[in-house]
Order: structure tokens, then sequence, then C-alpha cells
């Protein structure tokens, strides 16, 4: 496979990612610009036996990834990249659950526990899953070494974990139910997620240096994307009690650390997630059906106001207004644009906004 880092200025990419990371002025902020290429090559696609041969067939896998980069440009700090995946519950499934997958997109773990009092969870080694996901992984980063990056994948720990592992409506009852099962959990969750993150880092580390993950903000160090859906269904008094700790723990762990916070729902989480010292900045995604991104600008400012980074997705048309009301340290705006001559004038537009 050919080198598409070639195609950035990689090493001008990695110093501005270190000034967002250190909330550090930055003229123009991060600019995660992706559009599709007008002239496409053609490769030969085998069509899978069914949708898990799509997710696990290794060939499969790896014409997915020649196709995505010939069909990409990478414009402003974006960096060539690819996610080895199995889907959000991938996690859950390494410690007992069976994956099922719809599209090639979704995919959901069948809840196997009954009773929290009994569960005792492990990564298995010897799963089904976990060999397919280390099949993948090896196998992506054998053709990635100085081409492309290799992303950590997706590890849906904690809350996220316990609600896939035994049903959401369970895991509800149980945080009034049974709250102290719960928190063993969580504890005994965060540990094994520390250790598929590092299982996951080794094997990266050899062909790369630095992490980058499905927030695609490039880190030198220890990088993944902290996360906890579930979470948002709870008072922010609950997630106290129950939730905050695994976040504490995974920033205090992590050389950098971005939490991915989900819908309004989610919003009276943030000031506890604020507090958090080692917690380097927040990802603040609206939801389906919300308001568009130009319309958060006061959340946003909150969240740049404390001292954190701030990734955020919008649509090129927004891209201008959001320059105008936001300040540039520590921000990331991650574009996808419709052609390249949009992209590029996303780029202009940046340029008339320096601060």
């Amino acid at each position: 496979m050919k080198s598409y880092l070639d195609k950035v200025n990689f090493e001008d990419i990695k110093q501005r990612f270190e000034a967002f990371w250190n909330r550090e002025p930055l003229d123009v902020p991060i600019l995660y610009i992706t559009a599709p290429r007008l002239e496409r090559v053609k490769i030969d696609f085998p069509t899978p036996r069914n949708m898990e041969e799509a997710w696990t067939n290794v060939d499969y896998v790896l014409k997915k990834v020649e196709i995505y980069f010939e069909s990409t440009m990478f414009l402003g700090d974006a960096i060539p990249w690819y996610l080895p995946n199995l889907g959000p519950n991938s996690f859950t499934a390494f410690l007992g659950a069976d994956l099922k997958f719809i599209s090639e997109e979704t995919s959901w773990a069948e809840p196997f526990v009954e009773n929290l009092s009994i569960y005792e969870p492990n990564l298995r080694e010897d799963t089904k899953w976990w060999m397919i996901m280390n099949n993948i992984l090896d196998a992506v980063c054998e053709v990635a070494e100085g081409n492309f990056l290799v992303g950590i994948p997706d590890i849906h720990y904690g809350g996220d974990s316990l609600a896939a592992a035994a049903g959401t409506r369970n895991l509800v009852k149980s945080l009034y139910r049974e709250p102290g099962e719960v928190k063993r959990l969580l504890r005994e969750l965060t540990k094994i997620c520390i250790k598929v993150f590092e299982s996951y880092y080794q094997k990266i580390s050899r062909i790369q240096r630095g992490s980058i993950t499905w927030i695609p903000a490039y880190s030198r160090g220890r990088y993944f994307a902290l996360q906890d859906d579930f979470s948002g269904l709870v008072s922010p008094k609950m997630f106290e009690e129950f939730f905050l700790e695994e976040q504490i723990t995974l920033a205090n762990y992590l050389d950098n650390s971005i939490f991915h916070l989900d819908g309004p729902m989610a919003i009276g989480n943030l000031d506890h997630l604020l507090g958090i010292e080692r917690l380097d900045g927040i990802q603040w995604v609206p939801g389906a059906g919300s308001e568009p991104m130009s319309a958060w600008a006061d959340l946003c400012l909150k969240i740049l106001n404390a001292d954190k980074c701030l990734v955020i997705s919008c649509e090129p048309e927004e891209v201008e207004h959001l320059l105008q009301k936001l300040k540039h340290r520590g921000l990331m705006l991650c574009i996808s644009c419709r052609d390249e001559r949009e992209a590029r004038n996303i780029l202009k537009i940046a340029e008339h906004h320096r601060e």
C-alpha cells in the first residue's frame, strides 16, 4: 500500500496538536477537514457472504482500508488514519457477550448477565471476538507502517459495558437496588479497560509513534476517547456517585484525554467533567434532531473558558460563525465537505479569521 502520510505535512500537524493539548495560542484552530476525491481508483472489491464476514474477514477489511484512502482527501490538520473496529460493544464481547451485525455500520451485543451480584468481568483472551479483533489489528498495522496511522479501537467501558451486558433497563434498576454492586463492577471494568487499551497501544506502537482514535486528535502519547453514553440517562448527582470516578482514573492514566459528551441529556454532567484536573477536553455532540452546532456557541465557550480543549463537528457553512464566536486556543473543528472546492474555501475563511 502506498503512503498517504506523505500527502500531508505531518510534522507541522503534530506541532499544532501539541499546542492544542497544551491550550497554547493558535492563530487558526485545529481544522480537521475531509472531502471525497473527484477521481476514484477502481478497486476489485469482494462480496462478503454475510454481514459478519464484512466486519471480520481480514481481506475484506483491508480492501475497505484501501478504498477509504483512495476516495478521501485530508486537508488542514487532518491526518490519514484508519480505525480497526468491531463496533461499540466489542469491549463487552471480550468479556463474554456475543456480537450481532445488521449493517456495515452497526453492531450490538446480546445481553448475557442476569445477576450483577455474581458477575465477575474478565478479559477473556480465548474468546472468538478478542482473537478476531487482534487479527484485524495486526493486519491493519502490517500495511499501515509509514503509510497511515492506526487508530485505537473504540472502547465502551463502564456504564456502557454494563448496559450492554445486562440490558439498559436492568442497569437502571440496579443503580437503586444494588448500588454497591454497580460501583464494584465499574471499578473492575475500568481496570479491564486499561488492560485492553494497553494491548492495543503496544501493538500500534510497534509501527507508529503516538495515538489517534475516533475523536481524531493526534497525541504523542497514550490517548483514547473517554465516554459513557449510559451516564447521560442519570442525574448529575448520580453521575458523580457512580460514573465520575472512572473518568478521573482514566484521565490520570492517559497522557491525553477527551470525553465524548453526547446530547442535551448529558449536559447536566458537564460541570463534574470540567472539574477533572487531568481531563484535557470535551467533544460536544448535540445529537440527532438537535439544533446545529452554531446554536451551541455558549456551551462551547463554557468549555473553552474552563481551560479545556473542545472538539466539535460542524457543517461547512457554520465555520465562519464559529470562528467569530469561539476563541481558537484549544479548539478543534471537524468538517466533512462535499468536495475539494468547499474544503479549500474553509481554509481561506480560516485565514481571514486569524487571531
